[in-house]
């Protein structure tokens, strides 16, 4: 053996021997819980975070580095809030790979790991400080190089008892996960190995509380400075819980998947979807979607699809539901596209049925534009005496990168027939396009006759999507839409419709602007013409900035409000309303079934109100009121015929009650009054009601919320004719008649108080004979006389008693005897 071999030989044996020595005595002697203290000060230094170790740190450093945590939490960034805590954590890396620039992790374990992950609106990371790279120790005269990028190789990971709670703003995502178990073989690049992962989901939003268990063959493509790759094949997961809006969700995917990080390849291969669960009603059962090959490559402008199967069952209420897609094959490579026409079909059975079949021409374009011409759906189903039939036709555009769909030469005909309405026949012609961001449409159509126009666009990138649509109706007539009420049907009295919830949140799922515009609109028992809508949609408040039309013979304007809240007891609704030229029969009845009023003039409100219910809004209205009536009335009694038997009513002195007729009404020339509204109920101190022989003035309250007046009108004649009753009257000229109105809406009851009239009669007749027996006297002394002699052997009248003599006379002469 060479000499400078041999010392070469001894050297590294002696350098070997030196450095297992220092090894050895670094692993006795090393106490790692001696750098708490550093590395508590450290993060607190330079991350702004506070770092708790009460466990101690375990190290090993030949043939690895084996760091052991114990019983650690950290802080937020700048706050005293936990970020992370673990009760124990195993790190373990091979020593001499790190010196070949090789990263050979042997386990990473963990147990009892609590984290917390947020981002804001603004992308912004509870994590970017721990991310963010520390900056480079800069040397003076030489430009640092670059560091050499690591690889790693992980011999196996197992994690037990996790929980992170998510806050992510921009994906919508809130709530917790838990890892029950996380275990993988070898993770290194071009490794397969097996993974298996039980965990559970517990979000609330989107709402999803389900299991999750998923396991197969994990193999990972690390690429020196590029983006990683994942394959996953024998894939089997099964999520079973309630989410997606689905009861008892039961969904299992089994096949092969990956994802190519570099070009943003996806593929997949027989993969099968099964889907189990209950949506709006609807069960699913084994509804089961195929794929034989799926594969997109956006950057080579490449699809293929082969072999898509979809078989949907299921039952809503006593109806079966079926339907089938069949696509058997789609090849687009740049603008070279083949494939094969789709097929399909749905349908329901049962009580009602409903067949739809579907079908479309071979498929044409390219890789951005893929065409489906001459897709064809058919229509027809019937039941209960009802049917409907009909046709559409489209074409169809698909852009798979990014995502959209679209419909030209859109073509609808639809016929709808029901035994209690007259039919009706819609056609439809325009174009839509939808994608993940946004969706537009351009319609034109028919209703019957009726012609209409409507267009819309909307934003779909965003938490609450933004819709702004518009149509136009030359006449909207809906009465083909509404059952009429069976002839002689009155609604049931104890039926609970003003108790029936009322939920104002669905206003919070969109926000947006809508306009109509229809030149007649007609909505039983409504009829507008000239009808103008406009209004806006934010944050769950609908604002109606302009609602006007011609109706009840006048023309109307109106505001209103509807706002949603968290509690549906704190839901509210405002209405501003200015009514002109109105019958306000026509509005009452039309309105709120009320017919006790006639009159042409101006109504206005300025009301609020909030609550769940029909009932609720109605006790908790509050606002102001008033109307302005010319050539009026007011229905359920005749006063000048209930005057005309003042005599017989004073006789008795004993109050009447009439019940109201239909038949029966007070005429006047006009009606004015003004209502305070507070917890439902409407009060009024200022009723006027004028007509040529009666003037009406009155007090009162009308209780909207229980559907009561009590309400106190007082009558006073002012002059008499023939027509409203003659010579019977002039007795009552500026005697004021109280009528009270008591009871329900639909049985208000009249109180005629004639025991008041008797009193201020009676009052008159005192006051007459006092005023004749004082124009007497005074008749005597501007004659210069005395007064006749009483007659011989009788004493004469004294002044109390004359009076008394004269007010019976009076009364007589009231009465006619």
């Amino acid at each position: 053996m060479p000499l400078w071999l041999r010392r070469s030989l001894i050297t590294l044996a002696v350098l070997a021997a030196v450095l297992v020595a220092a090894l050895a005595w670094l692993a006795a002697s090393f106490d790692a819980n001696r750098y708490k203290g550093l590395l508590i000060d450290w993060m607190r230094e330079n991350k702004a975070r506070t770092l708790v170790i009460d466990g101690p740190i375990g190290l090993a450093v030949f043939p690895r580095i084996e760091v052991r945590l114990s019983k650690v939490r950290l802080s937020e960034h700048r706050r005293s809030d936990e970020f992370m805590a673990l009760e124990e954590a195993t790190l373990a890396v091979q020593v001499m790979p790190l010196l070949r620039q090789q990263l050979v992790i042997d386990r990473v374990a963990a147990r009892g790991v609590r984290v917390v992950y947020t981002r804001d609106a603004q992308g912004r990371r509870n994590i970017d400080d721990l991310l963010a790279p520390a900056p480079p120790a800069a040397k003076e005269g030489a430009a640092s190089a670059p560091p050499k990028a690591l690889t790693f190789d992980i011999s196996a990971v197992e994690l037990k008892d996790l929980q992170a709670t998510v806050k992510d703003v921009p994906l919508g995502l809130a709530g917790r996960f838990t890892v029950q178990e996380l275990s993988t073989g070898r993770l290194a690049d071009g490794a397969e190995s097996p993974l298996r992962f039980v965990g559970q989901a517990a979000l609330t939003e989107p709402a999803l509380n389900a299991s999750v268990d998923l396991s197969g063959q994990l193999k990972l493509s690390l690429p020196s400075g590029a983006p990683a790759s994942v394959a996953l094949s024998k894939l089997q997961l099964a999520l079973r819980g309630d989410g997606f809006k689905v009861k008892q969700l039961d969904a299992r995917v089994s096949g092969a998947l990956a994802y190519d990080g570099a070009s943003g390849a996806l593929r997949a291969d027989d993969l099968e979807l099964k889907v189990s669960g209950e949506r709006l009603g609807m069960t699913l059962k084994d509804t089961k979607l195929e794929l034989g090959t799926l594969r997109f490559e956006p950057a080579q402008r490449a699809l293929q699809l082969d072999k898509l199967d979809l078989k949907l069952a299921g039952r809503s209420a006593n109806n079966a539901v079926n339907a089938t897609l069949v696509w058997p094959r789609l090849e687009v490579k740049g603008d070279a596209l083949e494939g094969s026409a789709l097929k399909g079909s749905a349908s329901v059975k049962g009580a009602q049925s409903l067949q739809l079949e579907f079908e479309s021409q071979a498929p044409s374009g390219s890789f951005e534009r893929i065409r489906v011409p001459g897709v064809k759906i058919a229509v027809k189903g019937s039941g209960d005496g009802r049917s409907v039939s009909g046709e559409a036709r489209a074409d169809l555009t698909l852009a798979p990168q990014p995502l959209a769909v679209a419909l030209d030469a859109l073509n609808l005909r639809l016929a709808f027939t029901d035994p209690a309405l007259a039919p009706v026949n819609l056609a439809l012609q325009g174009q839509a396009k939808a994608s993940a961001k946004d969706a537009s449409w351009r319609l034109d159509g028919a209703i019957n006759e009726q012609k209409f126009s409507a267009s819309g666009k909307a934003d779909l990138d965003r938490p609450v999507p933004r819709v702004q649509a518009e149509a136009r109706f030359a006449a909207l007539d809906l009465t083909r839409f509404v059952t009429p009420p069976a002839a002689g049907a009155k609604p049931a009295a104890d039926a609970p419709a003003g108790k029936t919830p009322i939920d104002l949140g669905g206003l919070k799922a969109l926000d947006g602007t809508f306009s109509l515009r229809a030149t007649s609109l007609v909505y039983p028992p409504y009829r507008v013409a000239d009808a103008a809508l406009d209004a806006t949609l934010a944050a769950g408040t609908l604002r109606v900035s302009q609602l006007s039309g011609r109706a009840w013979s006048g023309r109307f304007t109106a505001q209103a409000t509807a706002q949603a809240a968290a509690q549906p007891s704190e839901q509210r609704i405002a209405l501003k309303l200015d009514a002109s030229d109105v019958n306000v029969a026509q509005l009452l009845t039309d309105v709120a079934q009320f017919k006790k009023l006639e009159g042409t003039g101006r109504v206005t409100a300025d009301i609020t109100t909030r609550g769940a219910s029909i009932d609720a809004f109605k006790q908790q209205l509050g606002g102001k009121a008033a109307l302005q009536l010319h050539d009026g009335a007011v229905r359920g009694i005749n006063l000048a015929k209930v005057l005309r038997q003042w005599r017989s009513a004073v006789t008795l002195n004993k109050d009447a009650v009439q019940a109201a007729s239909a038949e029966e009404k007070t005429d006047f020339s006009e009606i004015t009054a003004s209502f305070d509204i507070k917890d439902g109920v409407a009060r009024s101190n200022d009723l006027s009601a004028k007509s040529p022989f009666v003037r009406v003035g009155g007090e009162g309250l009308v209780d909207i919320g229980r559907g009561r007046v009590d309400y106190l009108a007082r009558a006073t004649v002012t002059g008499t004719s023939e027509g409203q009753g003659g010579a019977d009257l002039e007795a009552l000229k500026g005697v004021t008649v109280p009528v009270q109105l008591v009871g329900p809406f639909e049985a208000v009851d009249y109180k005629v108080q004639w025991s008041a009239v008797s009193a201020e009669l009676l009052k008159g007749a005192a006051k007459k004979a006092l005023s004749d027996r004082a124009k007497g006297a005074l008749g005597g002394l501007l004659g210069g006389g005395a007064a006749a002699p009483a007659a011989s052997g009788a004493s004469a009248p004294t002044p109390k008693e004359q009076l008394k003599e004269k007010a019976t006379e009076q009364l007589k002469k009231l009465f006619g005897r």
